[in-house]
């Protein structure tokens, strides 16, 4: 084949790649700023509400025996066998001595008042043939920065149910993409075609009281004025569970909540 012959099939392979994957998106140039997988709570002032003194913690437990870890085999792609030669074990629900991980903790109801989006963006990588984090939580019209970290293709491709569907492919390590979310939205899936057991959550609120539970099983919202709040967990394959609580000015409340298998 010429020279000029092979440059020209090269030049009709790239498009393809990206319309498989489902590109279309512009790519960005990668960014040095930090990750972040919550939003910052607002300073007081800028149209919005004050920013409050009182904080929620506590610990998301189960009680039970939990499920077993899930094998998968990732044999179809090289680089993720690569990365994991005894192929991948993914916990549905992580518990560690009673803590269950990677819970969504917020206040479902209680907040009054405005709290506009910070301009720092929060991150979902895919790195190891897997999104990290698990979890992500945003407010409405915060930027959501989507990198690739794995010399594989990869696609992100949330399915709302009132947000704008997309669907962005990155073939390439390296690229990154933005996107935002402008309405309220709890639990959205999100999946890659190509490799189908990739799985995150994204979830958008409209003011910044939050939080992810950790390995422990444990959370902290911060920045709350003084109020009665419903707290709700939700995790992606158990049932969501609630609790009312009252803070004052400056109190540190405890709140536990507790899933049985």
């Amino acid at each position: 084949m010429s020279m000029r012959k092979s440059l020209a099939v090269v030049a009709l392979a790239a498009p393809l790649a990206l319309v498989a994957c489902g590109g279309g998106e512009k790519q960005e140039a990668p960014a040095a700023a930090p990750a972040t997988t919550q939003a910052a709570a607002p300073a007081a002032g800028a149209g919005g509400a004050a920013k409050g003194s009182a904080s929620i913690s506590g610990k998301i437990s189960f009680a039970g025996t939990a499920p077993a870890s899930e094998k998968i085999k990732v044999s179809a792609d090289p680089y993720c066998q690569k990365e994991h030669k005894d192929g991948l074990e993914r916990k549905t629900v992580d518990v560690k001595d009673g803590g269950l991980k990677d819970v969504f903790v917020y206040v479902k109801s209680g907040v009054t008042g405005t709290y506009p989006a910070p301009t720092e963006a929060v991150e979902l990588d895919q790195q190891g043939c897997m999104y990290k984090p698990h979890m992500v939580v945003l407010q409405v019209g915060q930027p959501l920065k989507i990198k690739n970290n794995d010399e594989t293709l990869h696609n992100i491709h949330p399915r709302p149910t009132v947000n704008q569907e997309f669907n962005i492919g990155q073939p390439r390590k390296g690229m990154e993409s933005t996107k935002s979310f402008d309405k309220k939205e709890v639990m959205i899936p999100v999946g890659c075609d190509v490799h189908p057991w990739m799985r995150s959550y994204i979830s958008v609120l409209d003011n910044p009281f939050f939080a992810v539970t950790d390995e422990d099983g444990k959370f902290e919202i911060k920045g709350l004025p003084a109020g009665e709040y419903e707290i709700e967990a939700v995790h992606e394959k158990l049932k969501s569970q609630t609790g009312k609580i009252t803070v004052k000015d400056g109190e540190k409340a405890t709140l536990d909540l507790s899933y049985k298998g």
